[in-house]
């Protein structure tokens, strides 16, 4: 499917938003809503970002899931931040790519 420069940047965004969630229950178990949320995030990122990202967007909702569900969750953050920060190098080359075509 073919996605616009805003809506992979939309979801994007809308992934960051639930990533900070994530981190404010960090250590505290699984909220089954934010868990959700980011099963629908890696369904349509991954979708979004194709082979290049789909494996960072999948070790990004995976480590914030062991945040919220680990009683020591400092090595999944770290991971999940990790994971993060290069699919966001992914994006902003994929919407770079879709600005210049």
């Amino acid at each position: 499917m073919h996605y616009t420069s805003a809506q992979i940047e939309g979801e994007f965004q809308h992934l960051d938003a639930t990533l900070a969630r994530a981190i404010a229950r960090a250590g505290r178990g699984l909220d089954y809503e934010i868990e959700r949320r980011l099963d629908a995030h890696r369904r349509t990122l991954s979708d979004m970002v194709g082979a290049d990202g789909a494996v960072l967007v999948l070790d990004t909702v995976n480590a914030a899931k062991h945040v919220m569900g680990q009683e020591r969750p400092g090595d999944y953050l770290v991971a999940m931040e990790t994971s993060r920060r290069t699919l966001a190098l992914v994006v902003r080359r994929m919407l770079s790519r879709l600005e210049a075509a």
